[in-house]
């Protein structure tokens, strides 16, 4: 579990690295050229999305409380709604630039549009309802995740790091990949540290004074 919940946000980490930029005012104009690779992180990102939900699940699973429980209910609608935002804006959208590079010249402006009409769109676009709602379950996972393991008296720098890792969720680089770092060294530290607990031999009380051996 520990190497699951290092390696997954890091991958994710490196792959944003190549999330090509531009400006979201001419969508087609700064896709046009880099559409593949636009295509590629997209893809990969719909899978890390479903791998991030499991991992927060899995650092929260065995948490008692109700924090916990409320981070483990908001990961679902997390993983649905961001998910399907992300294939909507990111897939859909390089499937049009890429309708558009194969269209006759005369048709890309009317494609192009249509690009853009889909990143303003009020309810897939960016920002949307739906990116909205799964923005917001990911940072009431984390957020309840960090009120739980306070709870669990873990060490403040670990709940600091796991709290910025709401930022994911604006994944570009460097937002993107820097939210991801700290979501890994903040499992990491956490697991490491719960197990630690665990393995703590259980001490004897000691004697009560005037008690001696028989």
């Amino acid at each position: 579990m520990l190497v699951f919940l290092i390696v997954v946000p890091l991958a994710w980490a490196v792959l944003l690295w190549f999330h090509p930029g531009g400006d979201r005012d001419a969508i087609y104009a700064g896709l046009a050229d880099d559409v593949t690779r636009w295509q590629i992180v997209h893809v990969g990102t719909l899978v890390f999305i479903g791998l991030m939900g499991v991992a927060l699940f899995l650092l929260v699973r065995d948490l008692p409380g109700r924090a916990a429980a409320i981070s483990r209910l908001a990961i679902l609608p997390f993983v649905l709604f961001y998910g399907a935002y992300e294939a909507v804006i990111g897939l859909g959208t390089g499937a049009l630039v890429q309708h558009a590079n194969d269209a006759p010249p005369g048709d890309r402006a009317a494609v192009s549009d249509a690009i853009q009409s889909l990143q303003d769109n009020v309810v897939l676009g960016d920002p949307g309802i739906v990116s909205g709602i799964g923005i917001l379950a990911w940072v009431v996972a984390v957020g309840a995740a960090v009120v739980a393991y306070r709870g669990q008296r873990a060490p403040v720098w670990t709940l600091v790091l796991l709290g910025l890792s709401v930022v994911i969720v604006s994944h570009p680089p460097p937002i993107g990949p820097v939210g991801l770092v700290c979501f890994a060294a903040a499992a990491g530290a956490l697991t490491l540290g719960r197990r630690e607990s665990r393995a703590k031999p259980m001490t004897a009380p000691p004697a009560e004074a005037g008690m001696r051996p028989a």
